[in-house]
């Protein structure tokens, strides 16, 4: 038997190598601890431990009395590990504002093709908060939900999974973003909640361009106020 820390990794890959080959797929249950110790020649702690790693980060999940399965719900934990991330590599704002532009801007592309009525009416409902709710508390909120909706509209995982732990991070910014604007004068602050209106009837319009150019102009916003 090989070392068990070696033998665990070699568990780790393994697994990995039937989830990229498609023969272990989400809620599939995985092999039998005795049948993975005598495939891979190492012991069932070797196996216990690399099955225990990989619950640890959440692509498998012990169900009791049933067995291990490949988890439903990973995405979560991929969110708390870029959240993680984010939080601890020292990032500027000025590269996670760039990010989140990119990221909205690909699921803008996608958001104008969608067909969930449902979601658009969420993205009408959180521009309409924004605009007119009884508090700048609760027009702070929709300003937040409003992109988010957009993104989840894009329907890619990994697009949405990026951004929400993205936006654990920059949710503090967007208060302060709408002060700095609000004390420029009533001008200002109207072409910003403008570009929120022209975003948000693009994307009800199906029309790419004019959805750019409204996130361009969101954007420019966000830049001058806060790259300083």
């Amino acid at each position: 038997m090989i070392a068990t820390e070696k033998a665990s990794e070699k568990v780790i890959e393994y697994i990995e190598t039937l989830i990229l080959a498609g023969k272990l797929k989400v809620d599939d249950r995985l092999p039998a601890e005795r049948d993975l110790a005598q495939t891979l020649q190492v012991s069932r702690s070797a196996v216990r431990e690399g099955v225990r790693l990989l619950e640890t980060i959440g692509i498998v999940e012990s169900r009791q009395g049933s067995g291990n399965y490949i988890a439903r719900h990973f995405d979560q934990t991929l969110e708390q590990v870029l959240t993680m991330m984010y939080a601890l590599d020292t990032l500027s704002y000025e590269q996670i504002r760039e990010f989140r532009y990119a990221v909205e801007r690909q699921a803008l592309a996608l958001a104008v093709r969608s067909s969930d009525e449902k979601k658009k009416k969420e993205l009408q409902q959180h521009l309409e908060g924004m605009l007119y709710g009884e508090s700048e508390e609760q027009q702070t909120e929709r300003d937040r939900l409003l992109p988010q909706t957009l993104v989840e509209m894009s329907g890619n995982r990994l697009v949405i999974a990026n951004y929400v732990a993205l936006n654990r991070i920059i949710n503090r910014f967007i208060g302060q973003v709408r002060k700095e604007i609000r004390s420029e004068g009533g001008e200002e602050f109207e072409a910003f909640q403008a570009a929120h209106r022209q975003l948000v009837t693009a994307v009800l319009d199906g029309d790419l361009e004019k959805g750019k150019e409204a996130l361009d102009r969101h954007f420019v916003f966000i830049t001058r106020d806060f790259d300083t």
